[in-house]
């Protein structure tokens, strides 16, 4: 009798343990895909916000050393510079979409004689 009950007992725990360990797996699971999107979304942002200064770059770097060309040889030669940079920092494929999208952007915000930065910049109490 006291075989059959510590047979059940030890059945029993092990289903227990079983389930335990099946939550824990699952709880796991769940832990590793929103770790995974939070490691996703960083990485898209800060990807977005080194295109966007290789594009201020490429911008310059056009304007500056390119003075005698016309508007698409600029284009072309930003666009250049700005493929080599972003093969340079570990961005491969990167749609030429977004880099005439950065690049046009850099040059509307020199057009307007405002630098992104002076968008983002915080009001201290001081100034209020």
């Amino acid at each position: 009798m006291t075989e059959q009950i510590l047979g059940m007992l030890q059945d029993g725990a092990s289903i227990v343990l079983q389930i335990a360990v099946l939550a824990g797996l699952l709880l796991l699971r769940n832990f590793k895909q929103r770790m995974q999107n939070y490691y996703d979304a960083q990485t898209t942002l800060q990807n977005r916000q080194l295109l966007a200064q290789l594009g201020r770059e490429a911008f310059s770097y056009a304007e500056t050393v390119y003075t005698t060309e016309d508007g698409p040889a600029k284009m072309n030669e930003a666009v250049k510079y700005l493929i080599d940079k972003c093969e340079t920092c570990g961005m491969k494929d990167v749609p030429m979409k977004d880099m005439r999208a950065v690049i046009e952007s850099a040059w509307l915000d020199d057009r307007r004689g405002t630098g992104s930065q002076d968008r983002a910049r915080l009001i201290t109490g001081e100034e209020r």
